[in-house]
Formats: structure tokens, sequence, C-alpha cells
């Protein structure tokens, strides 16, 4: 109500507001960190109806908004109050013709220490500015802080533009008081508040208006979002942003950087090609990674290095950029985490680019700074974990690439928001080691669960999502689904298309898979090109010495091997040996196959003592290697059981034969296509041997499984005909032999 007394004076009359500001009711309420953003979003929509009906309030703060103990009928439920519309501004003052002026012109009414950076500045109002407003109330919500609680008069202006936001998770690092007051520990808190909550809360309190939330009811949606577990609309600025900001505040700076980039370009054409590996690598390494604050100056200061004031005119390869860089880390010494991210990222540079035993003692010192710095628990320690889990599967360590991946996840299996895909990483790592263990079902699982958190996480299109796409298409086809890989090889090769163009190396890889499951279909016209396209962008990108290259080679050499080019086989295969012994050592996984990949080159040439020899060698490091059981092992028996065949040496032959149908069937189960392979091979064993009845009952068991996993097209049941044929032939039974060469379109 309102009106003027007796005397002329003007009143208005007010409800009383029995409430308390916002933060101290949360805090002694002791509300999580959810309670207390569901209550937020109350204020956000309360600030949102006031800007529809054109104001603005222009003084959010806590002390002005106020919350009511509930009522009795409504326990836990306290009722938002927001106070002080006495500085408030129309929107649009043409909506109200006979409303009088809001505030003088040039008049600055504010609270400093909750004004917007526009108004410390005397600039144009607008709904920007309670966004502002409600990022600083957010801010202290939920980590018990004041972003600038310090003297804003005067200087103001220069120092909000000039002072770098921190964090709330940084806010709350050691802050046992404000984790009590939200029911949690100050590591939960800030594990809690890292990620999703810091970038919303970053994007209400960004300088420039426009790049704020656009109103008061996108940053409520942002925040339902987050407590709905999906994706959210803020993200972190970028790099180029940044280094923008930087430029504008320290001018003289940026004119010294600028000659130091001018002398860069001009230096560029002496850079080797290798430094495209090293770009290639570090842009993968960036995309898993979430930047320390000091990450930009250091790279700034890496690439200084490329100065031919420094250098002379001679050019710098990928391997003396990374050593400069390994050095340049120890500058950061008193920045432990920043020194442990850059550690992490050359590290997985040079695992990217193959040189393993440069990435390990760089990411096994990430992983113990990041140990000592934030708690054995943090994710930052798991994300290491990872990282040196897949350096262990990558040197052939299944056991404790394992562990890692294990303990890893232990840690990352409640992450908020988008770190959620720091978990998927992890999960995807582990099912390809329990691919290369054997154990394709539970490989399968975990893969599939991957990518279903990276497709809510990070949306359709996204190089994460065409990794898991890969992965389980891997896994199905090593497990012998063929129908159900192909069509995700192509889903992840035309994603990767789409987002990387076609000179990629992960397109390559797709190129590379497709190829090796077209040929193993058989479809064998398609799959040369495929492999000779996939190899020219690794060599381009990867350089002519690094294990996709060499394994690239190698299945290349199993396309000659399949269509009957022996002399080309045996070249192939000998140079993927010769690559992966040099990048691996001796005692790796990858050496095994080719050993064995070699004997059977050997084998059909007729060197039939070569083959014996390659073959044992092969076997004997897989039992080191790979333990007692399995898959390729299988394989690379398989292979020596036809030696012996060869050899005469049958009973030798049945007797491993009988070993591999033992182990596949174990491993792999009875519908595996390697299954039928071991049929055939035994079957024609028995026929070679005499033993007719015994071959005949193999070969229709390998000819039912073909059809049945294969479908009746495809070239191994035409090979089960053929092979059928020449047994009823040989056993004087031509009316069977004849319908097995109708079959064929044989007369």
């Amino acid at each position: 109500d309102g009106g003027t007394t007796e005397d002329g004076l003007p009143y208005l009359v007010m409800e009383r507001v029995a409430g308390e500001p916002v933060t101290d009711y949360c805090d002694r309420k002791r509300l999580t960190l959810e309670q207390r953003l569901r209550l937020f979003v109350t204020v956000a929509r309360t600030v949102q109806h006031a800007h529809g009906n054109l104001i603005v309030h222009r003084d959010l703060k806590p002390s002005n908004i106020l919350v009511t103990e509930p009522a009795p009928a409504k326990a836990g439920e306290g009722e938002i109050k927001l106070l002080d519309f006495g500085i408030a501004k129309l929107l649009d003052p043409h909506a109200l013709p006979d409303a009088p002026p809001q505030t003088h012109p040039g008049l600055r009414l504010m609270t400093p220490e909750y004004a917007s950076p526009e108004q410390i500045r005397g600039e144009a109002v607008t709904t920007a500015t309670d966004v502002y407003g409600l990022g600083l109330v957010l801010y202290e919500l939920l980590s018990g802080h004041h972003p600038f609680r310090r003297q804003t008069d005067g200087g103001g202006d220069r120092s909000i533009r000039e002072r770098e936001l921190l964090r709330p998770s940084s806010a709350v690092a050691r802050d046992a008081r404000a984790s009590r007051a939200r029911r949690t520990q100050p590591e939960r808190l800030r594990r809690k508040l890292r990620g999703d909550l810091d970038r919303i809360v970053l994007t209400a309190l960004r300088e420039e208006p426009e790049r704020r939330y656009a109103s008061a009811d996108r940053l409520a949606e942002d925040i339902e979002h987050y407590l709905q577990r999906r994706p959210i609309r803020a993200r972190g600025d970028s790099v180029a942003y940044r280094v923008g900001k930087f430029a504008t505040r320290h001018r003289w700076g940026a004119a010294v950087t600028a000659g130091f980039l001018l002398l860069l370009g001009g230096y560029a054409a002496t850079i080797t090609v290798k430094e495209r590996e090293v770009r290639f690598a570090l842009e993968r390494a960036s995309v898993e990674a979430e930047r320390a604050e000091q990450v930009t100056t250091f790279l700034m200061r890496l690439f200084e290095a490329t100065d031919p004031h420094e250098v002379g005119s001679d050019a710098i390869t990928a391997r003396e950029l990374l050593e400069r860089g390994a050095a340049r880390a120890e500058q950061l010494s008193h920045q432990p985490a920043a020194q442990a991210q850059m550690l992490d990222v050359i590290g997985r540079t040079y695992q990217h680019l193959g040189q393993y035993d440069r990435a390990q003692p760089l990411l096994e010192r990430a992983l113990g700074l990041r140990r000592s710095t934030f708690g054995d628990g943090h994710s930052k320690v798991a994300e290491s974990r990872s990282h040196l889990a897949r350096l262990h599967h990558a040197h052939g360590h299944l056991d404790s690439a394992e562990v890692l991946f294990r303990r890893a996840l232990h840690s990352q299996r409640d992450l908020p928001g988008v770190e959620q895909a720091q978990g998927a990483r992890t999960l995807g790592g582990l099912a390809l080691v329990l691919q290369d263990r054997g154990d394709y079902g539970q490989a399968e699982l975990l893969a599939r669960e991957a990518l279903e958190v990276r497709r809510r996480v990070l949306g359709g299109k996204h190089a994460e999502v065409a990794e898991s796409l890969n992965d389980l298409a891997e896994i199905l086809r090593r497990d012998g689904k063929y129908a159900a890989a192909e069509p995700l090889y192509r889903e992840a090769l035309a994603l990767r298309r789409q987002l990387f163009g076609e000179d990629n190396p992960a397109v390559a890889e797709s190129l590379h898979n497709l190829a090796y499951l077209l040929q193993l279909k058989g479809d064998l016209d398609a799959v040369e090109p495929l492999y000779r396209r996939a190899l020219a962008i690794y060599r381009s990108v990867l350089g002519e010495e690094h294990r996709t290259v060499a394994g690239t080679t190698s299945n290349l050499g199993l396309l000659m091997f399949r269509t009957g080019k022996l002399d080309a086989a045996d070249s192939l295969y000998r140079e993927a040996l010769a690559m992966r012994r040099r990048l691996l050592g001796q005692e790796h996984p990858d050496v095994a196959l080719s050993l064995g990949l070699l004997a059977a080159a050997q084998r059909r040439k007729g060197e039939l003592e070569s083959a014996e020899a390659l073959y044992r060698e092969s076997l004997a490091l897989q039992r080191r290697v790979l333990g007692g059981e399995h898959p390729d092992m299988a394989h690379v028996m398989n292979g020596f059981a036809l030696v012996l065949r060869d050899r005469g040496s049958y009973a030798a032959a049945d007797s491993l034969y009988a070993e591999v149908l033992a182990m596949r069937l174990r491993l792999l189960g009875e519908d595996h296509r390697t299954v039928a392979t071991t049929l055939n091979d035994r079957g024609l064993l028995m026929q070679e041997w005499g033993r007719y009845s015994t071959a005949e009952s193999l070969l229709l068991q390998a000819l039912e499984m073909h059809r049945d996993v294969l479908g009746e097209g495809n070239p191994r049941v035409s090979q089960s005909y053929r092979y059928l044929a020449s047994l009823y032939e040989r056993w004087n039974r031509p009316e069977q032999a004849r319908a097995y060469r109708e079959l064929l379109g044989e007369r």
C-alpha cells in the first residue's frame, strides 16, 4: 500500500520479511551443493520474472535475497524473497509513458563488492548486469568465498579487468569450514565443483556482458542440466581468447611476443616435416586433458626456442622440440600441478610418436607429482594412471595395464557432468586390454558402456564418440562378429571424415580397420586401396618408423599372402618385423605375431625348416609375454600344426590341432570363425592321413559353421565346398563330389 500522510509526506507500506540472507540460511541449514543449486534456480527464475516485466535489479547480493523459514506444511522448503528494488531500473521507460525517470543520468548506484564491470565503468546496465550479480551469489553459495573481497573504488575498474578469476573449485582447496557447511569433505567438495560448476559460474562472471549467459533463465537451465547429469551450454574460454585478453592487458609484452611470432613465421619453412607429428600428437593430448593455468605461458616459451637467433638455421626436429619442452618443464617446479600437466602432455606425445622409452619416465613422474599435490584419490591422479596404463598396454604389459586402469576407474566412477568422459576413456582403455587377453565378452560390455557415456556427455558428433565406435567394432571383429562390426567401423569412418577431413591419422585408422574386416570377410577387391591410402596418411604424419605404420604394413602383407603374392607378403612381413623389433624390443606380443605371419609365408613357399623355426620362436615368445592361453597363441599353434602336417608328422600335428581346438572353444566359444578354421585344417590332415570318415565329419562341421557365421556367399563357404569335393574324389565317392562341384559352379 502507499499514500501520503496528513502532512503531505509520501509513504510506502511493504511486507515485513522475517528471513535471512540466502548464504547464511544455506550455511546454517548445512545444505548440500545440490540443495543450494535448487534454491538458486528459484532465485534465478525470480530475477527472470523481473526481467520479463522490464525491470533490472542492479544490486543482487546475498543480503537482498532472503529465505524465510518454511511453513510447517512445507517442511524443508524455504521461500525466496527478492528485496531492495530501490535502485532498480526500468529497461524500457517507453513501456510506461507516465513513469518518472528511475535514476539520474550518470548516477552510479551500486554495492561495489557486487557491481558488474560495466557498472563500475559507468556503462549501460542491462539484464546481463543481473546475470553477473547472480554469478557472484552463486560463487558464494557454492564455495563460501567472494571472488573479489577487496576495495573496488578508485582503481576498481582496472583491478576487475586485470584480475584472473579464481575458479570456485580452487577457492575451496583446503577450506574445511566450507566443506562442513555443505556436509562433505574438502577434496570431495573441490572435485564436485571442478568442471561443469566451475564453467557455469565463470560464464556468468565473464567481463564482457555479451559473453555471459543470455538471460537469468539460461543460467537456471544450465544448473538444471547439471543436476540432471545432462551436458551444459557453458564452455571455457578458448586459448585464442585468453591470449587476446593477455595482449590487451600487457601491450608492451604483446609487441615483443608478436616480434617472436613474425620471426617464427619466417622461419617456419625450415621446420622439418616431423613438426607435424608433434602438432598432431599434441592436439590429441590437449583434447584429453584440462590445461593448467600456466600451460599457455609454458608453450609460448617452448616455441620461442624455434627462434633462429637462438638455434641458428638448423631445422628443429620433433625429438629436439620435445626434449626442450621436457627441460623447460623443470622450470615449473614451484608449480607442481602445472609441471605435472606438461610432463603428462609431453609423455603422451612421445607415446603417440611411438617413443615409449622416452614417454614412460615422464608419465611416471607426472603421476608422482599429482599424487603428492592432490592426494591419491584425486581425478588428476586417476587421469595419470589411465595415461600410464595406455603406455603399459602399448608395451604389451597387460597385467600392469589392467591394474592401472582399474585403479583409475575406481576414482572416476562418480565424476560429475562432462568429466564423466574421463571415466569413459579409462573404460575404453580397459576394454582393449581385456580384448587382448581374449576376454571378448567383458571387453564388449565395457566398450558399450564407454560409448554410451561419451554419447550422453559429449554429444553424437565428437572425436571420442568415433573412437568408441571404432574400439567396439574392433572387439566385435576380434570376436568373429563381422556383421555387427562393419556398420560401426563405417559410422566411425564417416564421423572422423566429417570432423577431421581426409588426411588425418584417425581417418587412416578407420580405413585400415575397415580394410582388415573386409579382408577377413573375403571382399578382397576393395581392400588394397584402403590399406595403401591408410599407410600413406600414417607415413606422412607419423613418419616411416611408428608402431601403427608397422601394423598397417603387416596387414598389407597379409592381403598379399591371401591373394597368393607370396614374395610381396614375405617382404612386407620382414619389414614389419624389423620395425617392431626396433620400436618395441624383442619381448612384445606384436613381435611374436610378426614371427608367426612370416612363418606362414615361409611354409607356403615350401621353406618348411625355416617356417618351423619361426613358429617355435613365436610360440616361446608368446608363452613369455601372454601367459598360458590366448587367442593369438592358438593362431600360431594352428599354423605350426600345418607345418607338421606338411612334413608328414601326422600324429604330432593332430595332437596340436586337438590342443588348439580345445583352447579356442574355451576362449572364444563354439561359434567363433577360428573354430571352423581349425576344424577345416584338422579335416585336411585326416584326409591326407587316409582317415576319410573322420575328415568328412570335421569338414562338414566347418562348412555348417561358415554358413551360419559368414553367410552362404562368403569365400570361406566356397572353400569348404572345394575341400569336401576333394575329399569325396579321393574317397572314390563321385556323386557326392559332383554335388559340391555343382555348388561351386563347376562341372
